[in-house]
């Protein structure tokens, strides 16, 4: 599943619609309740419940809401599949395993893509399942690269997730583990393809963090990365200053400099949200649930408003109580029993960083694959406490 997170929105079945994400969920839900079952395994009682509040509240709002029932199953089904994903985990090697199946997942959808553009029956197919996003210049008209995703902002920040946990890998137990730099340095190129405002910035962001964090370690470490930044940097703009500069001109500035323009529309999506959450006592407090009529003609293009306006504050406060179930249930099962202090200035906290920073701008909330990033986020998270554990034990 984690490798064809990627391709979630492309392979589908003609007669029911339904993508093969989906059957994949199914399977893995239905032959992990069978495994606990013959294993006699014991669940957490505080995540059952959390995730039955959570589940039952997402789809009766939407029920009373007069919603869409198949979106928010939809929604749910991806939320029950990291439960039992977290309660098969035993082994903090497991964050490896997962971390470099996703990119390859990421890395076979983007060679898929290109190859396609010289198979025009394949292109066409995936032109009609996906959305063509195009840049003008005064030059030419390029195609902005989104993989398989339906977006090109939605492609690249899977790109930066990756790249986020990658760099975990890179600095975990010491180790410096010269293949992931050399994965990052790849998904980046295919980020930079993807002409998006949001991964530049959240791109720089990245940049910045892993900066600080390494100065914060070992001023030596701080002072290679940055000759390997001056360097990457140096060589991209070398061969490629010219059209790069033009496209990212006309992305950012293009339109003119108002608000508006700069995030295209997003601060006018933000205003409709706001409005429609703020207005009603029902959706600040319930929330309107899935596939009501306003969310379908309208994103939020921001995940701290299309949260609240989906589930309402009280839906909120579930969602979080169920995922700091799962956080603890993970702590456990790779060992961490003692309590340590949250890691703010640590590589391992980048990947939840990155996260929070792009969807100020989108709206992965509501994208199949985001409970799949809180898992990669979480297990990030937990690696830098299993380190903090046996170095406090040795």
């Amino acid at each position: 599943m984690l490798f064809f997170i990627s391709w979630v929105y492309v392979i589908k079945f003609d007669l029911t619609s339904y993508s093969l994400f989906v059957v994949l969920s199914v399977f893995y839900i239905v032959l992990s309740i069978i495994t606990i079952i013959l294993q006699n395994e014991g669940i957490s009682t505080r995540l059952v419940l959390t995730y039955f509040l959570f589940v039952f509240y997402a789809v009766a709002v939407t029920l009373l809401s007069g919603g869409n029932l198949i979106e928010v199953l939809g929604f749910v089904l991806n939320y029950s599949v990291i439960f039992f994903a977290v309660e098969a985990i035993h082994d903090k090697e497991y964050f490896r395993r997962y971390t470099y199946i996703y990119v390859l997942g990421l890395l076979a959808a983007a060679v898929v893509r290109i190859v396609s553009f010289s198979v025009p029956a394949i292109d066409s197919f995936i032109q009609s399942m996906t959305v063509v996003n195009t840049v003008r210049t005064l030059s030419m008209i390029s195609t902005r690269f989104t993989g398989l995703d339906l977006d090109p902002n939605y492609f690249s920040l899977q790109i930066l997730i990756a790249m986020s946990c990658l760099l975990v890998l890179f600095n975990v137990n010491g180790k410096k583990e010269k293949k992931s730099i050399v994965l990052i340095i790849i998904l980046a190129g295919f980020g930079i393809l993807t002409y998006s405002k949001m991964f530049i910035i959240t791109l720089m962001a990245l940049i910045l963090m892993t900066f600080i964090v390494f100065f914060k370690n070992n001023v030596k470490t701080a002072i290679k990365f940055s000759s390997f930044i001056v360097v990457i940097c140096g060589t991209v703009l070398f061969f490629f200053y010219e059209k790069l500069f033009e496209i990212y001109w006309i992305r950012f500035f293009g339109a003119g400099i108002s608000t508006d323009a700069i995030t295209t529309g997003r601060v006018s999506s933000w205003g409709m949200f706001a409005s429609e959450i703020l207005q009603s006592t029902k959706i600040f407090i319930l929330g309107a649930g899935f596939g009501t009529t306003f969310s379908k003609v309208k994103m939020a293009h921001t995940m701290y408003l299309s949260t609240p306006y989906y589930l309402g504050l009280c839906g909120v406060v579930l969602a979080l109580l169920y995922l700091l179930s799962l956080y603890k249930v993970l702590n456990n099962n790779v060992g961490i029993i003692e309590k340590t202090s949250f890691p703010l200035l640590s590589v391992n906290a980048i990947p939840l960083y990155i996260m929070l920073i792009a969807n100020i701008g989108l709206d992965s909330f509501v994208m199949d694959y985001f409970p799949y990033h809180i898992l990669l986020l979480m297990f990030a998270l937990t690696m830098h406490k299993s380190q903090e554990i046996r170095m406090n034990g040795r």
